[in-house]
């Protein structure tokens, strides 16, 4: 009964229509009063089961800490937009050496009423401000985010 299941949905899913859709983020990232520059800000399409995450873009941000980035993927359901950060705020020692390897990966849900149909962003998600040095209780980490970028 099981398998069955399985395969009627995977036959819906077959025969449904993709829709390209897009989502925009533009904000600024602190470390306290400092910006964060050349800080690497990726945009996932976070799914479900058997369909793989995508990464829609990256950036770095700029001198200023300024970032905004936009992206768009072809899903037959909705998608699920997400936010990653990799920054070191409050992970350096006194001697500007890193405490830790690998950057801090912060992961923030982007609201569905800011997925757009079709490739151009028209409507933006304005993250604000946002200071790193307040640390998210499920915070992971990340090695090797600047090549990839």
């Amino acid at each position: 009964m099981k398998l069955l299941v399985v395969i009627s949905i995977c036959a819906l899913v077959a025969f449904t229509e993709a829709r390209v859709q897009s989502v925009g983020v533009r904000g600024t990232l602190m470390c306290g009063n400092k910006p964060l520059s050349n800080t690497v800000v990726k945009l996932w399409d976070d799914d479900w089961w058997f369909d793989p995450d995508e990464e829609m873009n990256c950036v770095k941000t700029d001198s200023q800490g300024h970032f905004e980035v936009q992206g768009f993927e072809d899903e037959v359901s909705n998608i699920d937009p997400v936010l990653k950060i990799y920054t070191d705020c409050n992970d350096l020692t006194l001697w500007g050496a890193a405490e830790t390897p690998c950057q801090r990966k912060i992961k923030m849900t982007i609201p569905d009423e800011y997925i757009n149909s079709g490739k151009n962003v028209t409507k933006w998600f304005d993250a604000g401000v946002m200071n790193m040095e307040l640390k998210q209780n499920d915070e992971d980490r990340k090695c090797s985010v600047f090549e990839l970028c």
